[in-house]
């Protein structure tokens, strides 16, 4: 990864005097230095190989017929159904997953997983930034010991899909997909609707109790690319 280190020195005056100006050549590479040996340690890279690898993306397709199912424990309810092939590992009653809401592969990774017993931890954000809701990420080491239990039920899932839709078509896992991340929108920011102003003198004062400028505040559009360091 290439890292980019911005400074921002402030001075008591606008002008320099004509013997400090050989100074900067020398505070940049001497800063340039430390920074190399420090982002380019043998430790470093070291923790940065163990980071490539600590997060995997799951990705779910196929699932436009509807929101993929999961186990049920209620099977009297009017929506669940049974399927014979899940006899063997006690997964007869399905249902299909909150049909009525938004699907989020996150949200549905963790109730499947609870469902069989098993705790995974999903996350929604990577690097700072949202997935699609069909994206989720998990931590490798994780999920790699709860992976043969998941495709165990998940193929159960997939005979619960096609009868409850008919045809061929189910959904399906993808490992280690590149991640897809949602369009940032700052329109709440652009024009900002029912936030409460109060001018005074030459200043604008924002309520802080309004909703609409509390969502504004919590977006960002940093990547972590850049270093800045004030002095």
């Amino acid at each position: 990864s290439h890292y980019r280190s911005v400074f921002v020195i402030s001075t008591p005056e606008d002008k320099w005097a004509t013997w400090a100006l050989p100074l900067f050549p020398a505070f940049t590479h001497m800063t340039h230095n430390a920074l190399d040996r420090m982002l380019n340690g043998p430790s470093i890279r070291d923790m940065r190989a163990i980071d490539a690898n600590m997060y995997l993306v799951l990705s779910l397709r196929s699932f436009n017929r509807g929101h993929p199912m999961i186990p049920t424990n209620d099977p009297t309810s009017e929506e669940s159904f049974s399927i014979s092939a899940g006899e063997h590992l006690g997964l007869v009653s399905w249902t299909r997953f909150k049909s009525d809401e938004k699907f989020h592969l996150s949200e549905y990774m963790r109730c499947f997983m609870e469902r069989l017993g098993h705790q995974l931890k999903t996350y929604e954000v990577m690097d700072g930034r949202k997935l699609v809701n069909y994206q989720c990420v998990v931590v490798r080491q994780e999920w790699e010991q709860l992976r043969a239990f998941f495709y165990q039920a998940f193929k159960v899932q997939k005979a619960a899909y096609r009868h409850a839709n008919g045809g061929v078509t189910a959904p399906s896992l993808v490992e280690d997909a590149a991640p897809r991340f949602v369009s940032r929108n700052f329109s709440c920011c652009a024009e900002p609707q029912g936030i409460k102003t109060v001018v005074r003198n030459t200043f604008v004062e924002f309520d802080e109790d309004s909703d609409d400028s509390a969502d504004c505040l919590k977006r960002s559009n940093s990547t972590g690319e850049v270093m800045a360091c004030f002095v």
